[in-house]
């Protein structure tokens, strides 16, 4: 599995704007799975997910990595071809614009945004996020930095080198599975008043 692969066709933007989709890469990255696991963790039917990774697999966001014979039924498991995804810029300068494809990044961007939101509500509802429980505190940040794109590249693979060894959850050692979203974007200068 590769590091980072730069996404440099729309239509992998396009499939991985799928909420569902957007979901099933980040089930995949953990670790080697089926559909029918994938849709457990997710609490899906399979037989919901099965064109979702046939759709991830033909754009060459997953790939199949092994097979397996259990009761008589062959079984298909897939990863991410690598551990994270960035779009390409180049992509923006294809179409008249850039407006298709720039509407296919804030649906797959909508789509993140919305699935953190949707589990962030999940964990309020049934407790896990709550003033009372200090081990299962939320760490809200949200900073300005200043730095030029070499820098940049250099804090993000520092912070994914941080987080590489967190991936599994030893639950018997009391350990709590976390989601971690952070995202980098560069400001619009605003004027100053004078």
């Amino acid at each position: 599995m590769k590091d980072t692969v730069r996404i440099k066709d729309l239509r992998q933007v396009k499939v991985f704007a799928h909420p569902l989709r957007a979901r099933l890469v980040e089930v995949f990255a953990d670790k080697p799975r089926t559909a029918k696991q994938a849709a457990e963790i997710m609490g899906q039917k399979p037989t919901k997910l099965y064109h979702h990774v046939e759709a991830l697999e033909r754009v060459g966001l997953i790939k199949l990595v092994k097979t397996g014979k259990k009761r008589g039924t062959i079984e298909k498991y897939y990863r991410t071809v690598a551990k994270r995804f960035s779009i390409d810029s180049r992509l923006f300068e294809m179409t008249k614009n850039g407006k298709k494809v720039i509407g296919e990044f804030r649906a797959m961007l909508n789509t993140m945004l919305e699935n953190t939101m949707h589990e962030i509500n999940e964990s309020i509802s049934q407790k896990l996020i709550c003033p009372e429980k200090k081990e299962t505190e939320v760490a809200v940040v949200r900073k300005h930095i200043r730095t030029n794109p070499a820098k940049l590249k250099q804090l993000q693979e520092r912070i994914q080198e941080m987080i590489e060894g967190l991936a599994d959850v030893d639950e018997e050692s009391g350990e709590i599975e976390y989601r971690f979203v952070l995202v980098f974007y560069p400001l619009v200068k605003k004027k100053r008043r004078r």
